[in-house]
This record gives structure tokens, C-alpha cells and sequence, in this order.
């Protein structure tokens, strides 16, 4: 019985661990696409943000945990960017963000680097 028990409590931890280990390469896969879509986003241009932000939904959602929030704040600067469009105030009041944005980026490009061995475009 006790075998049986460890047998059954090694099956499920080694599955859990496959389970892990899926979606970790599934958001490494994912953000390999969106770094190849961010290549030209520049965060001084908040209207940028939209030819990233379909991208940057999925990766937030599925985003292990620490970076899980870098990406709402990515996500959200650019759904405001996109609600402001070409609305010239909407965008200067956005520009004031953008340091916020850099520092979320930034512990993304580093957390892809070292878990994903994914190079992020720098956004300058």
C-alpha cells in the first residue's frame, strides 16, 4: 500500500512538473513572436504600443509569475495608448508613463534573456 501510494505521489509531482515545463516553453515560444513584432516600437511614441498590444495581452496572460505584473503595466500603457490615438494631449499626458513602461520592459527583456533565452528589442 505504501508503494503504492509513493508510486501514485511520484506520477503526479512528475506530471505537474511536465505541466510546468509546457506552459513555461509555451510563453518562451509566444515571446519569441513578440519580440520579433516589437522590433520597431518606440516608447516615445505611445501610438507604438498598438502594433504590439494583441501580443502583449496573450503574453500577460499567460506570463509566469514574475513578470506576470511587468506585463500589466505593458499591456495597460498600451490600451491607453490606443484609446488615445492621435489625440496630441492624450498622448503628451501618456509620454510621462513611459519611464514606468522601461523599468516593467526592462525586468521582462531580463527575465526572457535568462528563463526564455529570448532577446526582446530594447525599446529607445
Amino acid at each position: 500500500m505504501k508503494r503504492t501510494l509513493a508510486l501514485a505521489a511520484t506520477v503526479i509531482a512528475g506530471t505537474a512538473t511536465l505541466t510546468a515545463c509546457t506552459e513555461e516553453q509555451a510563453y518562451c515560444v509566444d515571446l519569441a513572436g513578440y519580440a520579433a513584432n516589437a522590433v520597431n516600437v518606440d516608447p516615445q511614441k505611445p501610438a507604438d504600443y498598438v502594433k504590439i498590444l494583441e501580443d502583449a495581452k496573450k503574453l500577460r496572460d499567460s506570463a509566469p509569475a514574475d513578470v506576470k505584473d511587468d506585463w500589466g503595466v505593458v499591456v495597460g500603457f498600451a490600451e491607453k495608448a490606443q484609446k488615445a490615438g492621435s489625440d496630441r494631449v492624450e498622448l503628451a499626458r501618456l509620454s510621462k508613463e513611459t519611464g514606468t513602461v522601461m523599468t516593467a520592459y526592462k525586468a521582462i527583456s531580463t527575465h526572457a534573456k535568462d528563463s526564455c533565452k529570448v532577446d526582446v528589442p530594447a525599446l529607445n
